[in-house]
């Protein structure tokens, strides 16, 4: 039996999902720029999820009113990198895809940045230039280029990334461009018929058609990039194929409600599921990225577990001496402290089965629900502690256990990299036979965490720069805006060096 595996459309990344961070709707969108949910309705003509309008003479589905409706605003996404510049072909990781080894190497561009890495797709959001599509799509770039429909093409400034949700915000110069409005993802069923749309390589535009065949699945695909993952993907077996990563998922009535990220497939081609992620996860993050410059996470400030995963929660009870049977919701194993969850009262052991009345069936579902509020929101939740039912109030609070909002200027990259540091005392030089070098103090949810870096691991230096102070931290990455790599001496004595990008 062949293994199915998970690829991110144009590229691959590892994940999974355990510490819970979350967003908070922007409230006040602008009138014609990222339109209100509301306003995407009205202007509609076709009733949602409504097929029957879209039956031909023959009997059958015809979807070309809605294709001529959105096709337009569907682009080519090129990324011009030095670091993809030495293959000819136009996708990344062509491992993942099943193209051999030297594939690269027989493809090779001595010295030259004319020739894109990596294609992808993206969506018009907006009439005057702004594009949603996979942050994986422009990772690294050094130049980004669209290609409209019609064939123009643009320089693209990129205007913002959240590796969280693997979605980037692109910006072009141009006025009165076709776009797609959003759709309100939470009222997508399953068994919906949905476009996915793509605009890969050199192809012009392709379509194709499905249903929605799950929701909030979350397959462990971000935490590669991010231990901050937020994983709640609609399922569809409408074929996507490498080059259309960050293309529309769009439902009958031409409304975007997903952003195509990856395929189900053991050769890196559809063979039956595609996965997106859900417009108003990614209208949260685009609106964030734009008025505030990064995207407001807020935390609830537990880790733990789904309680459908019979395999996991046997494991469980047998470490932990329980018998819990499966059921929908989320075991709390750690609370964080100085988190909201903290303060409000939430243990170790107690079962979330809603937030705010939404129910929460898995991990996907309290990530995705928690994934629309902001720092100093306060939501409801319902929890199950010794076979009794509880409500707690919770605040949340961001990764420094702040209640408020701050713009890009104001968060330190220090804060970034999820952690605090000490100075190295006398006894660790002594120990590792070093002068210089700072510790890690504490260390939470961020740069640091997702490239495997613990608690007491002493940092050496940041990009060749020897670390002395905590300050040095945030002087040295003042400087850096791509690839950072820290040199560090683990607890063990091991040298280990790893690598991030910094945005």
């Amino acid at each position: 039996m062949k293994k199915i595996v998970i690829y991110i459309i144009s590229s691959s990344i590892l994940s999974s999902v355990m510490t819970i961070a979350a967003y908070k709707k922007y409230a006040k969108e602008e009138a014609h720029l990222f339109p209100s949910y509301g306003n995407s309705f009205e202007k509609t003509k076709l009733p949602s999820s409504n097929p029957s309008s879209l039956v031909s003479s023959s009997g059958l589905p015809d979807f070309t009113r809605v294709v001529e409706k959105t096709i337009h605003a569907v682009v080519n996404v090129k990324n011009y990198s030095k670091k993809y510049s030495n293959k000819l072909h136009f996708d990344p990781f062509d491992f993942f895809f099943g193209f051999p080894d030297d594939f690269g190497e027989r493809g090779k561009i001595p010295q030259k940045n004319d020739i894109p890495g990596l294609h992808g797709s993206g969506v018009l959001v907006s009439p005057d230039g702004y594009i949603v599509t996979n942050n994986h799509v422009i990772k690294d770039a050094d130049k980004i280029e669209v290609t409209l429909s019609d064939q123009r093409t643009y320089r693209a400034k990129l205007i913002g990334t959240d590796t969280s949700t693997d979605i980037a915000l692109l910006k072009i110069n141009e006025k009165n461009l076709p776009f797609i409005y959003f759709s309100d993802s939470n009222k997508v069923q399953i068994g919906e018929w949905v476009l996915a749309i793509g605009n890969p390589f050199d192809l012009n535009s392709t379509v194709t058609a499905g249903i929605i065949s799950a929701k909030n699945r979350s397959l462990g695909i971000l935490r590669g990039e991010t231990q901050a993952a937020i994983e709640s993907f609609f399922q569809t077996d409408a074929a996507v194929n490498p080059g259309n990563s960050g293309g529309a998922l769009v439902n009958t009535n031409g409304e975007l409600i997903g952003i195509n990220t990856a395929i189900s497939s053991n050769s890196g081609n559809f063979i039956g599921y595609s996965f997106a992620a859900p417009s108003n996860l990614v209208a949260k993050v685009i609106q964030d990225i734009k008025k505030y410059g990064t995207v407001q996470r807020a935390y609830l400030g537990v880790r733990g577990m789904d309680l459908s995963k019979a395999e996991y929660l046997k494991a469980y009870n047998h470490e932990m001496h329980q018998n819990i049977k499966p059921q929908q919701g989320f075991l709390i194993g750690e609370v964080f402290e100085r988190s909201g969850a903290y303060d409000a009262g939430l243990k170790k052991g107690d079962i979330i089965k809603s937030i705010d009345g939404r129910p929460i069936q898995n991990v996907a579902d309290l990530s995705v629900i928690v994934g629309t509020k902001y720092p100093g929101e306060k939501v409801k939740v319902k929890i199950i502690r010794n076979g009794k039912m509880k409500f707690f109030n919770v605040t949340l609070k961001d990764s420094q256990g702040r209640k408020k909002i701050r713009k890009k200027e104001e968060i330190t990259p220090s804060e970034l990299l999820g952690a605090t540091f000490s100075t190295l005392g006398k006894e660790y030089k002594k120990d590792f036979g070093i002068d210089y070098g700072i510790r890690i103090q504490e260390i939470r949810t961020g740069r640091l965490s997702a490239i495997g870096m613990e608690e007491g691991d002493i940092i050496l230096s940041i990009n060749g720069e020897k670390m002395r102070n905590p300050s040095d931290v945030d002087r040295v990455l003042k400087k850096y805006s791509g690839d950072v790599t820290i040199k560090s001496i683990k607890q063990n004595g091991q040298v280990y060096i790893a690598g991030f990008e910094m945005n």
